[in-house]
C-alpha cells in the first residue's frame, strides 16, 4: 500500500516538471514571436511617421508634431492614435478636418490587424 502512494507522488511530480518546462519552452517562443513582430511593426510605424509628415508639410502644416501611440493586444490587434499639434489644425472647421483625416488615411500601412484614430 506504501509503495503503491509513493509511485502515485512520483507520477504526479513528474507531471508537473513536464508541465512547468514545456511552459518554459512556449514562453521563450512566444517572446522571440513577438519580438520579431515589433520589429516589424517599429519599421511599419517609421515609414508613417515619414509618409504623414511629408503629407503635411505638403498640406502647409510644417513643423506638425506627430505623437503615434499604440495599444497591442493579446490577441495580435493594434489600435494607433495619432495626435497631431499644430497651430493652423485649431482653426479648420469640420468639413476641413474631414478632409485632413481623409487624406491621412491614405498614409496608413495597411494590415489587417491595425485599426487607426486621429485627433486633429
Amino acid at each position: 500500500m506504501m509503495r503503491r502512494g509513493y509511485r502515485i507522488f512520483t507520477a504526479v511530480l513528474i507531471l508537473i516538471i513536464i508541465f512547468g518546462i514545456k511552459g518554459t519552452v512556449m514562453s521563450k517562443e512566444n517572446a522571440k514571436l513577438r519580438a520579431k513582430q515589433n520589429r516589424y511593426y517599429a519599421a511599419m510605424e517609421a515609414e508613417y511617421r515619414e509618409k504623414t509628415q511629408e503629407l503635411l508639410e505638403k498640406e502647409g502644416y510644417r513643423n506638425c508634431g506627430i505623437n503615434l501611440t499604440w495599444i497591442a493586444y493579446e490577441d495580435g490587434r493594434r489600435e494607433y492614435t495619432l495626435l497631431l499639434h499644430h497651430r493652423k489644425l485649431d482653426r479648420l472647421s469640420a468639413a476641413e478636418r474631414a478632409v485632413l483625416q481623409s487624406r491621412l488615411t491614405e498614409t496608413e500601412f495597411h494590415e489587417e490587424a491595425c485599426s487607426f484614430r486621429y485627433e486633429l
